[in-house]
C-alpha cells in the first residue's frame, strides 16, 4: 500500500510562538500563512505543519498517495475508515482513519501532488 509521505500536523495555541520555537530548532519556514492560522516548516527531510484553529487534534497527514486505492486496500485488510475516500471541496481526495490509540491518520492528496510524488518519489522540494 503506497501511502505517500507523512507530515505531522500539530494543533497549536499560538502560531507565532510555535513558529519561533521550531525555528530555534533550525526548522525553516517554507510556507507562512499566519494570516490564515497555519504554517509549514522544514528541517532536513521532515516537514512539520502547524495549525491554529484548523484542527482539533494532532494528526499524521499522508500526502501523495492514491486515496481511493488506500481505502480499498485498507478496507480489504480489515480496517474501518471513519471518513471514506471522497473528493473534497478544495479538489483534493481525502480519507481518515483512527488508530487503536485514538490518533487521527488523515490521507489527503491533490492531483498535482500525486503526479509529483510518482515522478520524484517525494513532495519535498530541495
Amino acid at each position: 500500500m503506497d501511502l505517500g509521505e507523512y507530515f505531522p500536523c500539530l494543533n497549536v495555541q499560538d502560531l507565532a510562538a510555535s513558529m519561533a520555537f521550531y525555528t530555534k530548532l533550525n526548522f525553516k519556514v517554507t510556507e507562512d500563512h499566519s494570516d490564515e492560522g497555519w504554517a509549514v516548516l522544514r528541517h532536513n527531510n521532515m516537514v512539520l505543519c502547524l495549525y491554529q484553529g484548523h484542527i482539533i487534534n494532532n494528526l499524521i497527514n499522508f500526502r501523495g498517495g492514491d486515496i481511493p486505492s488506500i481505502v480499498k486496500d485498507g478496507t480489504a485488510a480489515g480496517l474501518e475508515f471513519n471518513k471514506p475516500a471522497e473528493l473534497e471541496s478544495d479538489g483534493s481526495w481525502g480519507a481518515e482513519i483512527i488508530d487503536p490509540d485514538g490518533n487521527v491518520i488523515y490521507f489527503n492528496t491533490f492531483p498535482d501532488e500525486r503526479e509529483m510524488y510518482l515522478q520524484k518519489g517525494t513532495l519535498i522540494d530541495d
